[in-house]
């Protein structure tokens, strides 16, 4: 069956009314009601929380000042003691390094005794991980007229060449040398032999 559509009659227009607005007293009380229970909601969340210091009820009446001396206490005892287990643990720890003996003439042996008796201090200027650097940064500080060794270790698996100046017997020489390099923008490492 069809239907013809233009037959069909519109629905008559319905008449418009103003919308009014509400009074203000009733905002008025909508808004108070609404901010005490979003109010009353956040203490109840700040409560549950646990951030709120216990309400002493038995407080003295007779002075409402606290006691200073049981505050510092208090404070002393919450005072944590600082513990450096760096400082007795490090000298608990041997580096082993691997040395081959060599074949020393008599006067090489009597100057390096004078030397290791007096010596002191090394400073160490860098650590590489290939030899080539190190010999480079060796004959630097040579030409500085420094008198500079490199030393291979072995640290966490990893051969490490060390540059070390040295050794000095003394601390106005240590601070020479120190200002030597400084000079340079070689910055260093004091090492106190034993």
């Amino acid at each position: 069956m069809k239907q013809d559509f233009a037959k069909i009659r519109p629905e008559p227009i319905l008449e418009k009314k103003v919308v009014q607005s509400p009074p203000a007293w009733s905002m008025m009380v909508t808004g108070i009601f609404v901010g005490s229970t979003l109010g009353v909601f956040a203490c109840v969340l700040f409560y549950l929380s646990g951030n709120v210091p216990p309400i002493n009820i038995a407080e003295n009446p007779q002075s409402n000042r606290p006691d200073l001396s049981s505050l510092q206490t208090v404070e002393e005892e919450k005072a944590p003691e600082l513990e450096l287990e760096f400082y007795t643990e490090l000298p608990k720890y041997e580096v082993r390094t691997d040395s081959v003996p060599v074949e020393i003439v008599n006067e090489v042996i009597d100057d390096l005794e004078n030397m290791t008796q007096a010596a002191k201090f090394m400073l160490q200027t860098g650590a590489f991980q290939g030899q080539d650097s190190a010999d480079r940064e060796r004959q630097r500080q040579a030409d500085l007229g420094l008198n500079v060794v490199v030393k291979l270790t072995e640290l966490s698996g990893r051969n490490l060449y060390l540059v070390q100046a040295g050794p000095y017997a003394s601390q106005v020489d240590l601070e020479a040398a120190r200002e030597v390099l400084r000079t340079n923008d070689i910055s260093t490492l004091t090492i106190q032999l034993q």
